[in-house]
């Protein structure tokens, strides 16, 4: 058995996604160009006022400088394996996070080099995720999970596109928040005070056989020793809620915004040492 991988995309100003949250990278030089990087951290010019003695101890830089740019390139390379990837199912919204910050990308359509039509993801927004406010360092939230929830306004519309991309995003504390596309915050919800594992979406699915009955919407949130699910519909009509609030918000100018209650259930999980992975049938 064969396949064939084709592309359907390309990403735009991926560099500077990857400054701006990966900014040890860009301070440190990474993915520079070798002549480019001063030799040992000193600076290359060669009129110093002493050289000082030329020891054993510094005939083996050369070789660590090697190993350090080698260590610096193949992280600067490799940067995406520490990031939180989620992907919208209809490619309407991309999300790349690292520790507290966060890149969404939109696709957009222009002409490559040969002057065809292609679909290219662009930076739409990027900024901080979690908590804002004074934190000690033991309190700084960090980004575990994330998942792009594409919304319509009917429950079972089957044609059309989406009228918005929900973002959700679990962390280190526990708590998990929903965004809009340009980042702003909708609805946060401490479910757990464990970190937040895997987000998981189930979608609404037509009974196949006789007597099976219908598969709902159903967000469930995965922790060590938890499992919490929301019913799609209400999460739905929480976030419609949420939305408008916000937009009549933005409209007066008054930042005080109520969220409504969030209804969810939850399971312990007991007698188990490790949870990877869950799914709901």
């Amino acid at each position: 058995m064969a396949c064939t991988l084709v592309p359907f995309c390309s990403f735009q100003d991926l560099e500077s996604a990857r400054d701006f949250l990966c900014s040890h990278l860009r301070q440190s030089g990474a993915g520079e160009p070798w002549g480019a990087k001063e030799c040992g951290g000193k600076s290359s010019n060669w009129e110093e006022e002493s050289w000082g003695p030329w020891d054993e101890a510094e005939t083996q830089e050369p070789e660590e400088e090697e190993e350090e740019d080698l260590a610096s390139k193949t992280q600067a390379s490799s940067w995406l394996q520490d990031c939180v990837l989620s992907l919208s199912p209809t490619n309407d919204l991309m999300v790349i996070a690292r520790e507290q910050k966060a890149v969404f990308f939109v696709p957009k359509w222009k002409q490559n080099e040969k002057g065809k039509e292609e679909m290219q993801y662009a930076v739409g927004w990027s900024g901080s995720l979690g908590w804002n406010g004074p934190c000690s360092v033991e309190e700084i939230e960090c980004v575990t999970s994330a998942l792009c929830i594409p919304l319509a306004s009917q429950k079972r519309s089957s044609t059309g596109r989406p009228d918005w991309t929900c973002i959700v995003v679990g962390f280190t504390s526990g708590y998990v928040r929903f965004y809009t596309e340009s980042g702003v915050l909708l609805l946060a919800q401490l479910l757990n005070e464990d970190p937040v594992l895997q987000l998981k979406c189930r979608t609404y699915e037509i009974p196949r056989h006789p007597g099976v009955t219908e598969q709902n919407e159903e967000l469930s949130i995965l922790y060590p020793s938890a499992i919490v699910t929301i019913d799609g519909f209400s999460l739905f009509q929480s976030l419609r809620a949420c939305r408008n609030q916000v937009a009549r918000a933005a409209a007066s100018g008054n930042e005080n915004v109520q969220p409504p209650p969030l209804a969810y259930k939850k399971w312990g999980l007991q007698d188990a040492d490790t949870i990877v992975d869950h799914i709901s049938v």
